[in-house]
Parts: C-alpha cells; sequence; structure tokens
C-alpha cells in the first residue's frame, strides 16, 4: 500500500500456533500425539527455526501420521511462510507485539465501525483505501505523506538484553 516505505510481513503467533494446531489435528493420529508433536514444533518455531521445524516434522514416525497430504501442507506451509515467520522471543523479550490485535482493533476502529453502522456496501479495494487515509489522518501523518509521500515510524530502543534469546 505505501510502495515509498520498507516493511515486513510478520505472521503473529496466535494465527501461526492456530495454523499449525488445525494442520496436524488432521496429519497425526490421537490428540495426546497431536500435542506432543505441537508443543514441540512451537518450541522450535517460536525460537524462529523453520528449517528445524521442518526437519522435525519429516522426521515423524509414519505410524502416528493418519494423513500424510495434511503433514504435507504443514511443512509447505511452513516452507512458504518462512520469510514472515520471526524470532518470536526476541521480540517478546524486546516488549514487542508478538499479535495482532492493536491492529485487528484499530480496523475495527477505523473501518469497520464507519461501514457497518451506515448501511453501504464496500469493495474489497474502497475498503483498503478508506484504511489507509483513516489511519494517515489518526496517527496525523497527513503532512508527511501528502507533501514528502512517506511516513516515519520510530521503533522504541531496547531495554533489555536479548542476546542469548535466539541464536
Amino acid at each position: 500500500m505505501f510502495t515509498f516505505h520498507p516493511y515486513t510481513v510478520i505472521i503473529n503467533w496466535y494465527h501461526l500456533k492456530k495454523k499449525c494446531q488445525e494442520l496436524l489435528s488432521m496429519a497425526v493420529k490421537g490428540k495426546e500425539a497431536r500435542n506432543k508433536i505441537l508443543e514441540k514444533l512451537l518450541r522450535i518455531l517460536w525460537v524462529g527455526d523453520v528449517k528445524n521445524a521442518v526437519s522435525y516434522l519429516e522426521g515423524l514416525s509414519p505410524a502416528i501420521i493418519k494423513n500424510q497430504k495434511w503433514l504435507d501442507e504443514q511443512i509447505n506451509y511452513l516452507k512458504r511462510k518462512e520469510y514472515s515467520i520471526t524470532c518470536y522471543a526476541v521480540r517478546a523479550g524486546l516488549g514487542l507485539r508478538n499479535s495482532s490485535n492493536p491492529v485487528e482493533k484499530s480496523n475495527d476502529i477505523l473501518v469497520a465501525q464507519r461501514q457497518k453502522h451506515n448501511g453501504m456496501s464496500w469493495s474489497e479495494h474502497g475498503s483498503s483505501a478508506l484504511a489507509a487515509i483513516e489511519m494517515v489522518y489518526q496517527n496525523r501523518y497527513e503532512d508527511t505523506w501528502f507533501r514528502h509521500e512517506r511516513i516515519s515510524f520510530v521503533m522504541p530502543k531496547a531495554e533489555t538484553d536479548t542476546s542469548d534469546l535466539c541464536a
């Protein structure tokens, strides 16, 4: 949307965990086995180690696999989204969010309330455009955006040492 501003898309922890739970439920025999595998997989993903997570899943015993198709889907999902899976431990240590709830609430305040309460029908393009414009005004970026075509985001300085959180 703002092509002049570099950004990184990060899958929030809640949605990554939920996707893993769903796919493993369909792939692995038994709730106990699934929960044990999920627990280990999430520990590996918490530090952003996608390659090790994929290796772990590929090394599972065929005896516990209920449906190989869904296990393959889990593996392919992790490979496709590797660029969006970060070291959540470092983010937590720095006090950064690992969830999307502030974004979702902001969307509700900026866009959804206006669209839902006026009985209007919105296209996806129109809704995205409204969200972008509302974000610019709500954050008081209109001068920077309209005059310089840029928006500055300032990250807070870390107050904790997180060097030992992720290798």
